[in-house]
């Protein structure tokens, strides 16, 4: 009986430490299977927060130096326009120093003297007051004959300097004024100073 007992017992011992031993063996290795799937998880996530900031830090940096690109082209195309108008205004400026007195005279006679080939009744030649004044005398003695055909040479106070040609009904006139050739000038002109500015840019 004694000895049953002791048996009983030690089986029961055996299989209690056995089960406990399983038990505990299967909790360790659902317990680090669990640590591991948190830890591969916490990996990935790590992972993808970093690619998703380095691609933001690109997007941000790329943007960046787009505007930076931009305005710098803005600065430039804003800088050539500057350019082209001073060009514009250092044109008219020469054209208004050219056409006084002795000069504007000439090219007055040469034009009127070449029209006056073909007709020249129906003509008026248009100055600025002041230099009408100047000059006045002087033209209407080397036009003589065409002021006499019919030829009319009056002030224009809308024009700084140079003159115009007109039909006197005002039909028609051609512009020598400053402003017109700087006008017709800079047509040419500035798309080739342009040019030469985009160049040099480029270089740069």
């Amino acid at each position: 009986m004694d000895v049953q007992l002791k048996e009983l017992i030690e089986k029961i011992k055996t299989e209690g430490v056995k089960d406990a031993e399983e038990k505990s063996s299967r909790i360790i290795k659902e317990s680090e299977a669990k640590a591991a799937e948190i830890i591969s998880e916490a990996e990935k996530k790590a992972t993808r927060i970093k690619e998703e900031a380095k691609k933001e830090a690109e997007k941000y940096e790329h943007s960046g130096k787009e505007a930076l690109s931009q305005a710098g082209r803005d600065l430039l195309l804003s800088l050539r326009k500057k350019i082209i108008k001073i060009f514009e205004e250092i044109t008219k400026a020469q054209i208004e120093k050219a056409l006084k007195g002795k000069a504007l005279e000439d090219a007055v006679v040469t034009l009127v003297k070449e029209w006056s080939k073909k007709q020249v009744e129906d003509v008026e030649v248009l100055l600025p007051p002041e230099d009408l004044e100047k000059i006045e005398s002087s033209l209407k003695t080397k036009l003589a004959d065409e002021i006499k055909k019919g030829l009319e040479i009056k002030p224009l106070p809308q024009i700084d300097a140079g003159f115009r040609v007109a039909n006197k009904d005002g039909s028609a006139y051609y512009d020598f004024s400053a402003n017109g050739i700087a006008e017709i000038l800079s047509q040419y002109l500035n798309p080739r100073l342009a040019e030469i500015l985009k160049r040099a840019i480029q270089k740069e």
